[in-house]
């Protein structure tokens, strides 16, 4: 396993992945006694962030979590409920012409948990996840670090939230070591963090040594700039942080299957997927798979994975937005 914890999302090894996916029904896994990285993940309700985050919660026992925080991004933010209405040119929604934005919100559900869901699936599977690793936190732990962060617009850092103020704590506490933080989607919780830093003490004498402690501690983890601050805040403000973009490597995005080499291609198909992932407790029923019949939003027109028995061009006449081939229902898409 990698100290870049990147790999957790689009780029981690997909065999790795899947073995560890399969240890949790059955096959036990090696215990480590090293000291644990430690950890906080942000994560958008992307499709793939919520199998990321049945993947990660399989690695738990090798890590020590301090919290699993909902985040906005380019792609999926939430509004504030009073009808704001919201807009940035060049977004998702302003490139598939729809005319739909400035809106209230984008792609993320009345009731949205995905993460909630994933750690429901995990406390389903807890005990025997403890018989392979006595270090696997109990469900009760996980849920006390499920936070909400800044999810009302993307790249809105103009208030401090429930995720931003336990980033922050965490920066800030004495806890040895580095300190781990995920973008899966958007930065803008972790931006709010370090504003919120800056706010408290750039006109004290604490500054400097805050400054150096926060870049020697934090080590930034992004799947991209999906939200822009951190070019336009995070950079400019803090130089020397340690953000470390995975760029090298295989990428298991949403066309991966469509690259597989001869030798890997069995590994996306819907057979393996049912006999190793779909069909293998709560947690293989909570995986998401190609034609399962599922959308994080309902009506999301990005969101077309979830079909099968149609071809895209129905698809594109009900309004979906295809943008890649479809695949046999079951399989693998990321």
């Amino acid at each position: 396993m990698k100290i870049n914890f990147k790999t957790y999302k689009k780029v981690q090894n997909l065999a790795v992945s899947f073995l560890m996916m399969s240890s949790a029904f059955g096959q036990a896994q090696t215990v480590s006694n090293q000291e644990r990285p430690r950890i906080i993940i942000t994560a958008d309700p992307e499709l793939d962030d919520s199998n990321s985050m049945i993947r990660f919660l399989l690695y738990s026992s090798d890590l020590d979590i301090d919290g699993l925080v909902y985040a906005s991004s380019a792609f999926h933010w939430k509004g504030d409920g009073k009808g704001t209405k919201w807009f940035v040119p060049s977004r998702e929604y302003s490139r598939f012409g729809t005319g739909i934005c400035p809106c209230e919100s984008w792609r993320w559900g009345e009731d949205e948990k995905f993460i909630h869901d994933a750690v429901d699936a995990y406390a389903k599977s807890y005990s025997n996840l403890k018989v392979h690793n006595p270090n696997y936190p109990s469900p009760e732990v996980l849920k006390s670090k499920i936070k909400y962060g800044n999810i009302e617009f993307d790249g809105d850092i103009s208030k401090d939230s429930e995720g931003s103020n336990l980033i922050k704590a965490a920066i800030l506490d004495n806890k040895p070591g580095k300190l781990y933080v995920t973008a899966w989607g958007g930065l803008s919780t972790i931006a709010r963090a370090l504003k919120s830093i800056q706010e408290e003490f750039e006109n004290t004498t604490d500054w400097e040594k805050i400054q150096t402690k926060v870049a020697r501690k934090l080590v930034i983890l992004p799947s991209g700039d999906q939200d822009d601050t951190y070019a336009s805040y995070i950079k400019p403000n803090w130089p020397k942080l340690d953000y470390r973009e995975f760029v090298d490597g295989p990428n298991y995005g949403y066309t991966a299957p469509l690259k597989a080499s001869p030798e890997n291609a069995k590994y996306f198909s819907a057979d393996w997927m049912k006999k190793n992932i779909s069909h293998k407790g709560a947690f293989g029923e909570l995986y998401r798979v190609w034609g399962d019949g599922k959308q994080m939003v309902k009506n999301d027109i990005v969101d077309f994975f979830g079909f099968s028995g149609v071809t895209a061009e129905e698809l594109k006449k009900q309004g979906y937005k295809v943008w890649m081939p479809l695949q046999p229902k079951g399989s693998f898409f990321k």
